[in-house]
């Protein structure tokens, strides 16, 4: 999956890539289990890794998991979820500033 293209995406885009996928089971556990390690979730849900960690570079891509600590560096990255509608305020407040720019730029 490649990072939002918020020009041409929208919310419900977003909302029906996650519906019933392995990308939803993986959030619902980084709920449950988190903030943790990709490995660690892997291990506390009974996951496989090469199952988690990708889910979990989609999630943070679709705004709805970060960096626990981004501050900490180094070593592998703590992840906790993004709450639904944080991640939707989010993801509409960067496509408004987004396309203004475009606008003021013509």
């Amino acid at each position: 999956m490649k990072p939002i293209d918020y020009r041409n995406e929208t919310w419900r885009d977003v909302e029906s890539r996650f519906a019933e996928s392995l990308r939803r089971q993986v959030y619902r556990a980084l709920e449950q289990h988190g903030p943790c390690t990709t490995r660690q979730l892997a291990e506390r849900s009974h996951f496989d890794i090469l199952s988690v960690r990708p889910r979990v570079t989609e999630l943070y891509q679709l705004g709805l998991a970060e960096l626990a600590n981004p501050e900490a560096g180094g070593g592998e990255g703590i992840y906790q979820t993004v709450p639904w509608f944080v991640a939707r305020d989010r993801f509409e407040k960067t496509k408004k500033e987004l396309l203004e720019k475009q606008l003021n730029l013509l």
